[in-house]
């Protein structure tokens, strides 16, 4: 039997009117594909209201926008990997991690403004003014931490990692920027709103049978990863559009990368998955649907929730 195959046909990616090899769609092949899981994988939220209320209330200290965007400065250079506060600690090289980066958000206009724009994301000019109104009025007041950690330590490491990896720069940040001791009791209770208390993951630990660590994609919920694509803020007005960048993205992450190589074993569902991503082919299907809703149901979210609808659309 001879090795290899016939030559396969090309594919168009949807939308893009782009055509590739089927092997462009295997995801050794597609740094793409390897990007946008390593930006899911290094990712975590750190709130700091609990650190703040720790600084004022255990140790007396000032939290102003100023101290804040001191400490900012510090964590930025900290999380890639380099020394604050302690002495004779090698280094990362700089070029190895410069994709790393911390940013704030919140749903205080008044304390965003304070803030140096550098390390802000403004939601305002992030999502259309309808989510931004949603957006900020969910965090009100609180804010958080968009903490993404190097890519090279989640690919050398796992999920799990990094969340430790954000607690220990963290840590090491408060105490550098509001000149702590770093034996002093209250670190435990920094670390603790660092490690554990404040923390959103992107994922949750999976079951033994299945372990991994968080951050890991079994743990990803659906509704949590929607809001990972964001393509609802691309594509606000396109439904269909909106949808299906989720269901590519999807089928590659959970379908490809998870279930083809780690709960099948094997070079991965890269045949079964690209129905979902080319050639159109959800693309023209789910217009017609959208279509046939507006028609017979009244449009999108106007439906009757019955079991009669459901069979009909």
């Amino acid at each position: 039997i001879p090795l290899g195959q016939r030559q396969l046909t090309t594919y168009e990616v949807s939308t893009t009117g782009v055509f590739v090899e089927g092997d462009d769609l295997h995801f050794v092949n597609n740094a793409a594909m390897q990007q946008m899981w390593d930006d899911i994988r290094r990712t975590i939220i750190v709130g700091l209201d609990l650190a703040h209320q720790t600084l004022q209330k255990r140790l007396g200290k000032e939290v102003t926008p100023e101290t804040i965007n001191e400490y900012l400065h510090v964590l930025n250079h900290a999380m890639p990997g380099a020394a604050v506060v302690q002495e004779h600690m090698v280094e990362t090289h700089p070029a190895l991690t410069e994709d790393c980066y911390v940013k704030v958000f919140t749903g205080d206009d008044e304390m965003a403004d304070d803030l140096e724009p550098q390390f802000v994301l403004n939601v305002d000019k992030l999502f259309p003014a309808k989510m931004a109104v949603q957006l900020k009025a969910a965090v009100g007041k609180s804010l958080w931490q968009a903490v993404h950690i190097p890519t090279t330590v989640s690919r050398t490491c796992d999920g799990g990692t990094t969340s430790r990896w954000s607690a220990m720069q963290i840590g090491m940040s408060f105490i550098g920027a509001y000149k702590m001791c770093a034996g002093e009791a209250a670190v435990a209770d920094l670390a603790f709103a660092a490690k554990h208390a404040g923390v959103i993951q992107m994922a949750d630990i999976l079951p033994a049978r299945r372990a991994r660590g968080p951050n890991e994609p079994g743990g990803i919920k659906f509704g949590h990863f929607c809001d990972m694509i964001q393509s609802d803020r691309k594509y606000p007005n396109d439904p269909v559009r909106a949808s299906l960048e989720i269901v590519a993205a999807g089928t590659m992450l959970f379908d490809q990368i998870w279930l083809g190589s780690y709960m099948s074993g094997g070079v991965g569902f890269t045949q079964y998955a690209t129905a979902a991503y080319t050639d159109n082919i959800l693309d023209d299907y789910t217009q017609y649907g959208v279509d046939y809703i507006k028609k017979h149901h009244g449009g999108i979210g106007k439906a009757k929730a019955t079991q009669e609808v459901v069979n009909d659309i």
